[in-house]
């Protein structure tokens, strides 16, 4: 058997070689991680500021899911759908998440956008009155009055619907009035009888109650089947790069997968430092999280989620549709076909493995 020696030379001799493989491993893999070139990709939606309803996206930038794709990813936030539609259609921004009324009506102006992906399922707003009210549904509104949190906000197109859809007139019957946002402002509105009923996002609906104020749902059942809010780019974005949005779709469904999957951990991360101004402190911060998880829940008709579901935006088109002047939120219909597209979905979950 033959033996080699090991002299002092040889050692040092494969050590340095080891050492150098080492050190040759250690820069790729940190150009690899920090040296690639990440394509900005910004977006707006239609939330004030950071909140739970944003999850897939804090998720997805927390796990590193938009650098595996290449992505630099920001969010801005806005003042509502219509604002942040506005910011889409004018350039400053290349994606957002707003209604789907929002969606249509920016179509409809001549702005032509492509919907992506289906973000919420369900509409995020809702019509409530104290519980033991005699009103115990729009049609009984005729003569009273509903706050709303601004009459510009996100809940005045559903709110129209629901008061057209009932046989109403908005002004003649059914009056219309800002009554702060589900806060101190609102429950003293019912007390002083301002107001019978409010709408607003269920998320600041949720505070009345913590206040002292039990209340229940009026909306009419057609409405509270309109769909919520979509991802939007611009048409020239979409015809462009659909590889590129394929990419922050996949993404993000892996940020909402992570999220829905492992509940816990997100919401100790939204509380702590994604969405920490909305939660930390917020006395209902365990049931908005819970609520939020209902919103990105698709019908059991939907295959791929993120997919749209088609008939419920044709029901609200129809209903935007009615009424007069301004309780008209849409002057005609807008070719949906053209609008709604699922091929960015089919494409990102091709392939697609979620955490």
């Amino acid at each position: 058997m033959e033996n080699k020696e090991m002299t002092g030379a040889n050692i040092l001799a494969k050590a340095g070689a080891a050492a150098l493989s080492t050190s040759l491993l250690a820069l790729l893999t940190a150009g690899a991680a920090f040296g690639q070139d990440l394509t900005p990709f910004n977006g707006v939606t239609a939330q004030g500021g950071p909140t739970a309803q944003m999850f897939p996206i804090f998720m997805a930038q927390e796990m590193g899911y938009y650098e595996d794709e290449g992505l630099d990813v920001t969010l801005n936030y806005s003042k509502g759908s219509s604002d942040a539609a506005r910011q889409l259609a004018a350039g400053n921004v290349d994606w957002g998440i707003f209604s789907s009324a929002a969606t249509m009506q920016t179509v409809q102006r001549g702005f032509p956008l492509k919907a992506i992906m289906q973000v919420y399922y369900p509409d995020t707003f809702d019509i409530v009155v104290p519980e033991e009210s005699e009103v115990q549904s729009m049609a009984d509104m005729a003569g009273l009055t509903i706050g709303l949190s601004d009459l510009a906000g996100g809940e005045v197109p559903m709110t129209r619907a629901s008061i057209v859809s009932s046989g109403l007139v908005e002004g003649s019957d059914v009056r219309l009035v800002v009554a702060g946002e589900g806060d101190p402002t609102t429950v003293r509105s019912f007390e002083e009888g301002r107001i019978q009923a409010y709408a607003g996002a269920k998320r600041d609906l949720l505070l009345l109650p913590a206040q002292g104020l039990a209340i229940r749902s009026i909306t009419p059942d057609v409405i509270a089947q309109f769909p919520g809010d979509a991802l939007a780019v611009r048409l020239e974005t979409y015809e462009a790069d659909p590889e590129l949005l394929a990419k922050f779709v996949r993404a993000t469904l892996k940020g909402w997968s992570y999220g829905m999957t492992n509940p816990d951990e997100a919401f100790e991360l939204l509380k702590t430092e994604y969405a920490s101004a909305s939660l930390g402190d917020n006395p209902v911060a365990a049931e908005f999280w819970a609520l939020v998880q209902t919103y990105y829940t698709a019908p059991e008709a939907v295959e791929l989620h993120g997919e749209f579901v088609p008939e419920a935006w044709e029901i609200y088109m129809e209903y935007l549709q009615l009424g007069e002047g301004e309780q008209k939120a849409l002057a005609g219909p807008v070719d949906l076909s053209e609008v709604l597209t699922d091929d960015i979905v089919e494409a990102a979950w091709d392939g697609l493995e979620l955490p």
